[in-house]
């Protein structure tokens, strides 16, 4: 029982939202949650890209630097000053092309995180879109049902009015009738004569036979 009970529970607001549209908007709550993890993850790497670049700027410069120092001072080099400068103009070449690489890495993650941000934009301006449409239609099925329900009591008042309450009427009229002959046949009064002719003595209802009699009148006027 409680397993049925669970499952209904589980499956009743899937239903929910299917009949109402509103698992659209959730696959797009969805997309929208991994778009801002795919912004996240490129606007890292954005960072990376940045450091890295930096860092390759500044040993080419430093490399260049130390370069320049050394043809300042080409009439004094020493062998150790000869090595040093082959090795620097060698690497140079190296220096230059990792500057060339982490330039064109830093440009594809700008261009990344660009993308990533528009695209987010796009999901999150067409996931209003749809809620504004389905809370349009909630709003309008919320009308529908409002008049569903104001008919539906005005069919009930009219069926009661035009059926139910004359046969009511009618019921408590004959049980009136049924209550007054009973009385009468009850209490009807002694006879006298008088004259040479038979006579009825007027009947007069008891107190109780009244006051039912009143009652029922009661019910059918109200």
């Amino acid at each position: 029982m409680d397993t049925v009970q669970s499952s209904i529970l589980t499956t009743l607001p899937q239903h929910l939202n299917h009949l109402t549209g509103y698992t659209g908007i959730e696959s797009l709550k969805a997309s929208v949650a991994a778009q801002e993890t795919k912004l996240e993850t490129s606007r890292s790497n954005l960072a990376a890209a940045r450091t890295a670049y930096t860092h390759a700027i500044k040993q080419r410069s430093a490399s260049q630097r130390e370069v320049n120092e050394l043809l300042q001072r080409k009439h004094m080099w020493s062998p150790s000053d000869l090595e040093r400068f082959t090795e620097l103009y060698r690497s140079d070449h190296a220096n230059e092309l990792q500057e060339s690489q982490a330039h064109e890495a830093l440009t594809k993650a700008e261009k990344e995180a660009e993308e990533a941000g528009a695209k987010l934009s796009e999901w999150i301006l067409k996931r209003y879109h749809e809620e504004q449409i389905w809370s349009d239609k909630i709003r309008r099925m919320s009308t529908w049902g409002t008049w569903g329900l104001m008919g539906v009591n005005v069919l009930l008042f009219l069926v009661f009015q035009i059926g139910v309450e004359p046969w009511r009427r009618r019921r408590l009229v004959k049980g009136f009738e049924d209550k007054v002959m009973e009385a009468l046949e009850r209490e009807k009064g002694p006879t006298v004569v008088e004259m040479g002719m038979t006579e009825e003595v007027p009947v007069q209802l008891p107190k109780e036979a009244e006051r039912e009699v009143e009652e029922t009148l009661g019910m059918i006027e109200g």
